[in-house]
C-alpha cells in the first residue's frame, strides 16, 4: 500500500473516532429522544454519502414496530407501523441485509430501497432497527463504514435506552404529580362536602370542580328522589331529557362507559354530545354522571375517568347525607310535636279523678303510639251528677287524637246542660257526621250515675259494652243499650238510654278493643269472657287494684305487644263503711 494511503486511512480513522467520541458525549448527554434519532440519521447521511434512511422501533403500547424517522425517499410514511412477531432474525449479527429479514417483515421494505438493518439493541433489550440504503451510486460499504456504523449505533442504543429510561421517569412523574392534585382535588372536595349541610352550596361546589378540574362545560347528574329520576345539575345543555331517557341511564350496569358504546344513543346525549357516563352506587340507590367532551379536546384518560368515578361517588354520597340529614331533622321536629301533643292530650284526661262517694274510681291510657285516639273523662256537672265516658276514635296518631279532643269538648259543654242522654247522644253523632270524613267513627260509650240514688243511666254508641258485676246477683252482665257509632250515619233511628241502680259492691268496668283484641302468639284475642271471669273473681277488690290486675293479665297474655291504644276506666260502689 502507498503510504499516501496508509495515511489516508490513518486519517479516516482518527476522524471517525473523534466523530464517534464527540457523537458519544453529545448522545450520552442527551435525554432528548428526538435529538438522538435525529443525530444519528444525519451522521449516517453525511458522514457516508447515503441517500436515505430510516429508524423503526418499538412501540410500547402496541408492542407493534413503528417508523418513527425517516429520511430520503423511502415512499414509508412515518408512523406506519409493522408486524411484531418475527422483525428480529434469530442472530447476533451486527447488521442484516433485506433478504436475511423474515417474510412478513422484509414484505414491508421490499420497495423503500433500504438495504441494510443495523439492530438497536442494549444487552438487556432490542429497542429497533436504523435501517440504511447504499452509498450513493449504489456503492457498498468498506468493512470500517460497517464498523462505524455499528459502533455509532451502540452508542446511540445506549443513549436512546437511557432517553426512553427518562422518558418514562418524566412521564411517572407527571403521572404521580397528576394523582397528587386528583387526591388534592377530592381532599379538598370531600372537606368542603364535609361542612356543608345545604344541598345548594354541595352542587355548587361539584360543578365548578368538574368545570375546573375537568375542564368540561356540558354536564349533568341525575340521580332518584321520591321514587322519581330527576337531573338535580346540569350545566350548558339545551333540550328536555324524557322519564324513559332517564330510566335508560339509571339502568346502565357499567361504571363508566362511553356514550358511542350504547346501543341505543338516547336523543338528549346525542344533541348534547355528552362523551361519556359514569355510574355510582350506593347500596340499592345509583346515579349516572354524564360529561360532555373537554373544553381542550383532549380525550378522557384513564387517571380522568378514575377521578370522575370518585368525584361521582363523593358527590352522590354527599347528597344522600343530606336527605338523610332532612330526614332525621323533619323526625325530630315531629318527635318534639308529638310530644307536645302527648302533653296536651293528657291535659285532656282528668287529673286527679272526681271520687265523689261511694264511688271508687281508676283509668288508664296506654297510647299504641306517642298519641292516640282512645279517651275517657270523668267530670262532675254539679254536687250530685257524675259522668263518666270512654271512646276509641277510629285510626291512630295525630287526626284520632284530633277528633278525640272535639269530643271530649262537646261532652264537656253538653255535660252541665243535663239534657236526656240519649237524645243528647244523638246530637253529638249528627255534628260528628257532618264535621268529619266518611271513613272516620268513635265507639262512645258515656253514663251519669246520681250520686245520692245511685241510679246509672248511659247510652252505648257502638262501643264494647263494659262489663257490670251485680253484687245482688253475684254475677256479671254488659251494659249494651244505646245505638250506632258516631259519625256513621245522620241519627234515623234515636239512641236508647239503659239504667241500672246500683248498690254497694257493683262495679263498672268500661275499656276499648285495645284491652278485649289483645293478640297472644297463636292469634288469639283476650276477648271480653275473660274480662268479665276476671271482674267476678276479683270484684272485691278497689277499682285501682282491679285495673292494674285486669292489666297484667293482658301483658303478659300478648306479652307487651299491644296492637291498639289500651284505655280503661273503672268504677266501684263502695259500701256505706268505707264511705
Amino acid at each position: 500500500m502507498p503510504l499516501s494511503d496508509a495515511s489516508n486511512d490513518s486519517l479516516r480513522s482518527r476522524f471517525e473516532l473523534k466523530t464517534l467520541l464527540d457523537t458519544s458525549r453529545l448522545l450520552i448527554e442527551s435525554h432528548d429522544t428526538e435529538f438522538i434519532l435525529n443525530n444519528l440519521l444525519l451522521i449516517i447521511m453525511g458522514k457516508l454519502f447515503t441517500p436515505k434512511s430510516a429508524i423503526i422501533l418499538r412501540d410500547e403500547q402496541s408492542r407493534k414496530w413503528q417508523l418513527v424517522r425517516a429520511k430520503g425517499r423511502t415512499g414509508l410514511q412515518e408512523g406506519c407501523l409493522f408486524p411484531a412477531e418475527s422483525a428480529a432474525p434469530a442472530s447476533d449479527k451486527p447488521y442484516f441485509t433485506l433478504e436475511e429479514l423474515p417474510d412478513d417483515f422484509r414484505a414491508c421494505f421490499q420497495t423503500s430501497g433500504l438495504e441494510l438493518f443495523f439492530p438497536i439493541r442494549t444487552s438487556s433489550e432490542h429497542l429497533g432497527y436504523l435501517c440504511t440504503a447504499l452509498k450513493i451510486g449504489n456503492a457498498p460499504y468498506s468493512r470500517p463504514e460497517l464498523e462505524f456504523v455499528e459502533n455509532l449505533v451502540i452508542i446511540s442504543a445506549v443513549a436512546l435506552s437511557n432517553s426512553m429510561l427518562v422518558n418514562r421517569l418524566k412521564a411517572t412523574n407527571r403521572e404521580l404529580d397528576q394523582k397528587v392534585q386528583e387526591l388534592n382535588t377530592l381532599f379538598e372536595v370531600s372537606r368542603e362536602f364535609n361542612t356543608l349541610v345545604d344541598r345548594s352550596q354541595m352542587l355548587s361546589v361539584f360543578r365548578f370542580t368538574l368545570m375546573g378540574q375537568m375542564m368540561a362545560r356540558r354536564f349533568f347528574f341525575l340521580m332518584r328522589l321520591e321514587g322519581q329520576p330527576q337531573l338535580i345539575l346540569q350545566q350548558g345543555l339545551k333540550g328536555s331529557i324524557t322519564k324513559a331517557e332517564k330510566e335508560q341511564l339509571l339502568a346502565m350496569k357499567s361504571e363508566f362507559i362511553r356514550t358511542e358504546e350504547l346501543d341505543e344513543i338516547p336523543a338528549y346525549l346525542r344533541e348534547n354530545k355528552i362523551e361519556a357516563l359514569v355510574r355510582v352506587k350506593f347500596q340499592d340507590e345509583r346515579a349516572v354522571l354524564g360529561i360532555g367532551p373537554k373544553a381542550s379536546a383532549q380525550p378522557y384518560s384513564k387517571s380522568d375517568i378514575n377521578l370522575l368515578i370518585s368525584l361521582g361517588n363523593l358527590a352522590f354520597l354527599s347528597i344522600q347525607k343530606t336527605f338523610l340529614l332532612e330526614e332525621r331533622i323533619e323526625k325530630e321536629r315531629m318527635e318534639e310535636e308529638l310530644t307536645i301533643a302527648r302533653t296536651i292530650q293528657n291535659t285532656l284526661f282528668p287529673s286527679p279523678l272526681p271520687k265523689p262517694k261511694p264511688f271508687d274510681v281508676a283509668a288508664i291510657n296506654v297510647p299504641s303510639r306517642q298519641v292516640g285516639g282512645d279517651y275517657y273523662d270523668v267530670l262532675c256537672a254539679d254536687d250530685r251528677l257524675l259522668y263518666m265516658a270512654i271512646a276509641d276514635v277510629t285510626g291512630k296518631g295525630i287526626p284520632a287524637s284530633l277528633l278525640m279532643a272535639n269530643l271530649q269538648a262537646m261532652i264537656h259543654v253538653l255535660s252541665p246542660l243535663k239534657l236526656d242522654l240519649a237524645e243528647t247522644t244523638g246530637k253529638v253523632n249528627d255534628i260528628i257526621f257532618a264535621n268529619t270524613p266518611s271513613d272516620k267513627f268513635i265507639s262512645f260509650f258515656w253514663g251519669r250515675a246520681d250520686v245520692q240514688t245511685l241510679q246509672f243511666e248511659y247510652c252505648n254508641a257502638g262501643h264494647n259494652p263494659p262489663v257490670y258485676w251485680s253484687a245482688a246477683r253475684q254475677e256479671t252482665g254488659l251494659l249494651t243499650e244505646g245505638g250506632m257509632l258516631l259519625g256513621a250515619l245522620n241519627t234515623i233511628i234515636p239512641y236508647q238510654a239503659g239504667r241500672v241502680q246500683l248498690q254497694a259492691g257493683d262495679v263498672v268496668v268500661m275499656f276499648t278493643d285495645g284491652i278485649s283484641e289483645a293478640m297472644n302468639e297463636q292469634d288469639e284475642e283476650f276477648g271480653e269472657e275473660r274480662i268479665a271471669e276476671i271482674v267476678a273473681e276479683h270484684h272485691q277488690k278497689t277499682a285501682q287494684e282491679l285495673k292494674q290486675l285486669i292489666l297484667e293479665e293482658v301483658r303478659t297474655f300478648c306479652k307487651g305487644n299491644y296492637g291498639d291504644d289500651v284505655t280503661m276506666l273503672i268504677f266501684k260502689i263502695n259500701p256505706p263503711e268505707q264511705h
